[in-house]
């Protein structure tokens, strides 16, 4: 990775929230950092492991307590928080777009296309006199990420975006977001959901403040050695349950099946299986 641009870095970073104790709560412990233009870095890892906490440092919500943290100015790294009540500043739909800046030669009715168009890139129809308030809880997310997205910023930082969705509402922010990849963002999503790594270039591990892996999704999920098991994976060790497509292909390897690919999703599970039908 040594020709790629750096985008962001944290150098020995150490974070500790103010406690009635006089240690605090260390949350990080000299972790080191460093996100490349265009990947998708999908950071995972138990509650309470400090993944959420490098949204908020990238994000400018929360400083370090040691270290030194690099990040593009505030206008070219965007998020999307857990809470969508706390990033609203408008009242409605509309209100919340016209906060957006940029695009100030546009009409008014060229600005309802642009708001409207970017509601529909997350599969939202909705009117732009709609309050805020009387959306649910996955739809404020949804209005949330429509937003951010319609500022096509430089880097991306996602924390937990799917949390309150539906399968399908997930499907489609993993879509829109997809899209953005393509047009060159850079992605750091934060999750819980397993299933949400196959879409990673890259996996970054947290596990009690530091981070526990760096790698690509496969060699999270099945390790790096020849000599694979379940049990000694990077996602096992970090006391993760793995999703249901890689524990069916330690299944399959564990009965002798030779897998040409190992899989991440559904699609390459079954690409997988057939392969080893022929």
């Amino acid at each position: 990775m040594a020709n790629r641009e750096i985008v962001a870095s944290l150098q020995n970073a150490s974070v500790v929230y103010r406690t009635q104790s006089e240690e605090g709560r260390r949350v990080w412990s000299d972790v080191s950092l460093e996100i490349y233009k265009g990947e998708w870095m999908v950071v995972i890892g138990p509650n309470g492991s400090g993944k959420s906490t490098l949204a908020s440092c990238l994000l400018g919500l929360s400083p370090l307590s040691s270290g030194e943290i690099l990040r593009k100015e505030p206008g070219q790294i965007r998020g999307v928080l857990q809470l969508p009540d706390a990033q609203f500043v408008g009242d409605t739909i509309q209100e919340e777009f016209d906060y957006l800046p940029g695009k100030p030669d546009l009409t008014i009715e060229e600005r309802k296309a642009w708001y409207l168009q970017s509601l529909s890139a997350v599969g939202l129809s909705l009117p732009l006199e709609r309050t805020l308030s009387t959306l649910s809880g996955g739809q404020k997310q949804l209005v949330n990420l429509a937003a951010v997205l319609a500022q096509q910023p430089e880097i991306l930082v996602l924390d937990e975006p799917t949390a309150m969705l539906d399968p399908a509402a997930r499907q489609g922010v993993r879509q829109a977001v997809r899209e953005a990849h393509q047009r060159g963002t850079t992605i750091v999503w934060i999750t819980h959901r397993l299933e949400e790594v196959a879409d990673a270039t890259r996996v970054i591990g947290f596990g009690d403040g530091r981070i526990t892996f760096d790698g690509g999704p496969r060699a999270f999920f099945y390790g790096e050695e020849e000599e694979k098991s379940l049990e000694t994976s990077p996602c096992s060790e970090l006391g993760l349950d793995s999703p249901y497509v890689v524990k069916t292909a330690f299944g399959l390897l564990n009965h002798g099946c030779k897998l040409r690919l190992l899989p991440l999703d559904m699609d390459e599970l079954a690409e997988a299986v057939a392969d080893t039908c022929l």
